[in-house]
């Protein structure tokens, strides 16, 4: 029996969590971590343009930057009741600039049914022994970005390619 890979196992929770969003199943927290930067930005970008439709987007949803932002901001942030919508979308990019990140976890113990918390965190995973992790765990869908091999690519490249139409 051939082993499968780590990469071929986060291809396919990276389908998943897309088939997920397209039928509207949405988590209160996605935590998306690893090295790989194109699959955290691809699982953002597709929330962020399927939770909210582009009126509510302008009231509902909020973008902060980890280096210039703070865990309590956040938790404010996410504490917020959304305006004329059924979602408020809090998206954390660059989390792994953010000091204290393990402060989230006051959030993260007992979210709110009407936010939605993205916490993307690149360029190395988080600390699965945090309290931060294991609650994201419980309570919402955690993705780890796994960097492929080279000898990956190019399967994976071309599947892609013809899932576009293209060749």
């Amino acid at each position: 029996m051939a082993k499968v890979s780590k990469f071929a196992e986060a291809l396919a929770n990276y389908n998943s969590i897309l088939k997920s969003i397209e039928a509207r199943q949405f988590a209160p927290i996605y935590l998306l971590t690893g090295d790989e930067g194109y699959f955290i930005d691809a699982i953002a970008e597709r929330l962020s343009q399927c939770i909210l439709n582009e009126a509510e987007r302008s009231f509902n949803q909020v973008t902060v930057y980890g280096a210039d932002s703070d865990t309590g901001k956040i938790v404010m942030l996410c504490r917020q009741m959304p305006m004329m919508g059924a979602y408020e979308v809090i998206i954390v990019k660059e989390a792994q600039q953010m000091r204290q990140i393990e402060k989230l976890s006051h959030y993260t113990a007992k979210p709110q049914s009407s936010t939605i918390l993205v916490i993307c965190h690149k360029e190395k995973s988080i600390d699965k022994r945090s309290s931060l992790y294991k609650q994201c765990v419980k309570e919402g869908v955690v993705f780890e970005s796994i960097r492929p091999r080279d000898y990956e690519i190019g399967a994976w490249l071309g599947k892609f390619v013809a899932s576009k139409s293209m060749s």
